[in-house]
């Protein structure tokens, strides 16, 4: 568990409230809602990290993937497998995570905006201005939050309005072109009425440079928010809630990391078109020592158009009792595609256009009675959400009019009766028709009871229990072809119905997710705690299905966790330690398996995989002298396969993917005293992964070695109102991936999505 300093003592305008003047006691008085209402964050028996405004703007952390370098435990990308998206959030905590954006899929983390669930990967990373407080909460979280939380969930509060007026700006400048502004206002328009405001505009260019001149890995965004409270009574709140948000940028920053021009596609393709005439063979493949430059020329684009409505209602009842309601209305646009051979020949490119809408309604009521021996809440949950996505896939641009262009089979069998690919007309020409196009439509009703409670029974001793029942009904429609074939592979829609292979594709899902536990205060700076919890991930749908076999759905995955954990306060509370153990059993996983059928073998996802995964985690905040302040976090994780089943990409021995089996961080803050009014501020922080691989084939090329990253910041208040703060992220400028993979053996090329490298930039603040 970490704990960031200032979460209750966070600097706005007119409050300068110094840090290192509170004791460790009044430091870490942190209110989190990881149970839905509002609770010290010492004194609850969840396994959480908790970053305040103050921690983010410390470390100059903008967003979540910045972030999670100094999270125990969680990996954070953009990119998932193969989509070259970078707004994308694919988060993976103690080794459960999602790895693709695909909408068939759901997520394993839950990502929740001020209570409102992210149902989609896209739109996911943003700008983190004006956030109060991110919590991350470790294993299932399903009793309380839902399915699609087995790993954990990711929530993010920002700030309400207030009923002072006040604005404050930012204007960073920095590498790449950095041009980033950011500005809010709090307004009082009456007694009873107050409001707040954001906008954001950040621009960069990016730090992959193609052939052409364009850039990857830039930035173009702007985004805007609205916030109207209104206390119609000391009882009753109201708030609403806008925002919009538009990026236009171009493609994940990716180079080809290794190539082989003897690949098998590679070989074929040149063969057929050396025999026929109908076109140029590929020309070596072009591969650079700059670790930033790419032979590209295909697809650079990344855009997102995402919106926002949320209404919520607190009401504190006759009884005392505390009644939410949270209805909210979310919609986005979003489009993505990478040029994944990093080379002017069309080797492969992919696409993907996706629009989302979702429903989501709320209520739960909480309260306390036997004086306060028992806490309760009682909740409802409604969800309603459709999506539209399609997938454009080209891999060897040219194959199937090549094959097309030749006399005959290549194995000399009559066209007639063929049996191995080449020919006008042969049929078996159409698997390799790999330029592709998926088109999926996908319903989603979900509905859930929910409930929690913790009874003392005695000043030592209590327990907590909680479940959550949850019903779902989903349907896809798909309709998939091979372009040049011109030829319908599956139609799976409404227009279908009653045909053989036809209709819809529906399932529905009933689960109970229970949660449990029972934990011993040894006083109220000390106490222990065990607890187990299940929770679920949902099912879904092959999103990217070529034949009727793999048009089928799949079943949730579950995941049933116990963890041990200690929290206390030590040397006279100067210091703040938390350690957790934990032991989860993995079954049912959605992994690519292979059935055999006539046409050979089919692969689709599956709920053929089964894990183990052990760890511990440690944490510490601690004042150890006047003007110093030290945190940090180590996490040990072992993950190992007990089953594969009929899975065809993994085998027991596999490591699970994004999961490295070390993370640790270290930071530490000091202010220096000098003859200025205000102190200057030094922040150092390091962060440290070991080798993580970021494909499911664990291969050497697409893995991320062991490395550490070092940030640093130093801030001066010139006056009450302007603060200048210079800092620079990843100090000794290492090479860390977000992403990887390798087809080398097939398509010829193997892809390195990339962090940043070292940057630097300057932050003006002004308070109005």
């Amino acid at each position: 568990m970490l704990f960031s300093a200032g979460s209750v003592a966070h600097k706005t305008p007119g409050n300068d409230t110094d840090v290192f003047a509170l004791s460790i006691d009044e430091l870490l008085e942190v209110t989190v809602e990881a149970r839905k209402v509002k609770e010290n964050a010492l004194a609850i028996p969840v396994s959480i990290s908790v970053m305040s405004d103050q921690f983010l703007r410390e470390r100059n952390v903008n967003t979540l993937l910045e972030a999670a370098y100094f999270i125990p435990n969680i990996d954070v990308t953009t990119v998932g497998e193969n989509s070259g998206c970078t707004h994308c959030a694919n988060i993976t905590i103690r080794g459960i995570g999602q790895v693709d954006p695909l909408p068939t899929v759901d997520p394993s983390v839950g990502l929740y905006l001020d209570g409102v669930y992210y149902a989609r990967s896209p739109g996911g990373i943003f700008d983190l201005y004006d956030v109060r407080q991110v919590e991350v909460l470790r294993g299932p979280q399903g009793a309380i939050f839902g399915k699609n939380t087995i790993g954990g969930a990711v929530t993010i509060y920002t700030h309400d309005p207030v009923e002072d007026t006040f604005a404050d700006g930012e204007i960073t400048l920095g590498a790449f072109e950095r041009r980033d502004v950011r500005m809010r206002a709090n307004l009082a328009l009456s007694d009873s009425l107050s409001s707040r405001f954001t906008f954001t505009h950040l621009n960069r260019d990016g730090f992959v440079i193609r052939d052409n001149g364009e850039f990857e890995g830039g930035q173009d965004e702007w985004a805007a928010s609205a916030k109207f409270r209104y206390q119609a009574s000391v009882q009753l709140t109201a708030q609403l809630s806008l925002d919009q948000r538009r990026i236009n940028s171009g493609s994940a920053p990716s180079v080809l990391a290794a190539k082989n021009d003897q690949a098998d596609l590679l070989v074929l393709y040149n063969d057929l078109v050396a025999q026929s005439g109908v076109a140029e063979p590929y020309p070596p493949l072009q591969i650079f020592g700059n670790a930033h430059r790419s032979a590209s020329l295909g697809t650079n684009f990344n855009t997102l158009d995402q919106s926002g409505v949320l209404l919520s209602l607190e009401w504190q009842t006759p009884q005392q009792w505390q009644l939410k309601s949270l209805t909210a209305y979310r919609e986005f646009y979003a489009t993505y595609g990478r040029d994944f051979d990093n080379n002017p020949a069309i080797i492969g490119d992919t696409q993907d256009f996706q629009r989302q809408f979702q429903f989501s309604q709320e209520l739960h009521i909480s309260g306390s009675a036997l004086d306060e021996q028992l806490n309760w809440l009682v909740g409802l949950f409604h969800f309603d959400e459709h999506i539209n996505h399609l997938t454009d896939l080209v891999f060897i641009g040219g194959l199937y009019q090549a094959l097309e262009s030749v006399p005959g089979p290549l194995d000399g069998s009559p066209l007639d009766n063929p049996t191995s690919i080449g020919g006008p007309g042969n049929p078996l020409n159409i698997g390799l028709d790999i330029d592709s196009g998926f088109d999926n439509q996908v319903d989603i009703k979900s509905t859930a009871v929910f409930t929690h409670m913790k009874y003392a029974l005695t000043q030592h001793w209590a327990v907590h229990l909680g479940g959550r029942l949850t019903f779902e009904d989903k349907m896809q429609q798909v309709q998939s072809d091979a372009d040049n074939a011109g030829v319908i592979l599956i139609d799976r829609t409404r227009h279908t119905q009653g045909q053989k292979n036809g209709g819809p594709i529906e399932r529905s899902w009933r689960v109970f997710s229970p949660q449990g536990g029972i934990e011993y205060h040894f006083s109220d700076k000390q106490f222990v705690y065990l607890s187990a919890s299940r929770g679920f991930k949902s099912g879904g749908f092959n999103g990217i299905p070529n034949s009727p076999t793999s048009a089928q759905p799949f079943d949730p995955e579950y995941l049933t966790a116990y963890e041990l954990g200690y929290k206390t306060k030590l040397l006279e509370d100067t210091l703040q330690l938390s350690l957790a153990a934990f032991d989860m059993q993995h079954k049912d996983m959605q992994l690519r398996g292979g059935q055999s059928t006539e046409a050979g073998l089919e692969i689709f996802i599956d709920n053929v995989g089964e894990t183990r995964i052990r760890g511990i985690e440690a944490s510490f905040e601690a004042l150890p002298a006047p003007d110093w302040r030290l945190s940090g976090n180590l996490s040990y994780t072992d993950a190992r396969f007990d089953s594969v089943g009929t899975a065809t990409q993994v085998t027991t021995d596999s490591k699970l993917m994004r999961s490295p089996r070390w993370t640790a961080a270290l930071g530490l803050r000091y202010h220096w005293h000098t003859a200025m009014q205000h102190p200057v501020k030094i922040g150092l922080d390091w962060g440290f992964r070991s080798k993580t691989y970021n494909d499911v084939f664990n291969t050497e090329l697409g893995a991320q070695g062991s490395f550490a990253l070092v940030n640093a910041r130093i801030s001066h208040a010139i006056t009450d109102q302007l603060e200048l703060a210079l800092f620079v992220r990843n100090l000794t400028d290492k090479r860390v991936l977000i992403g990887g993979n390798d087809f080398t053996e097939v398509f010829g090329v193997a892809e390195h999505y990339l962090a940043p490298p070292r940057e630097w930039g300057l932050s003006l603040s002004y308070q109005f």
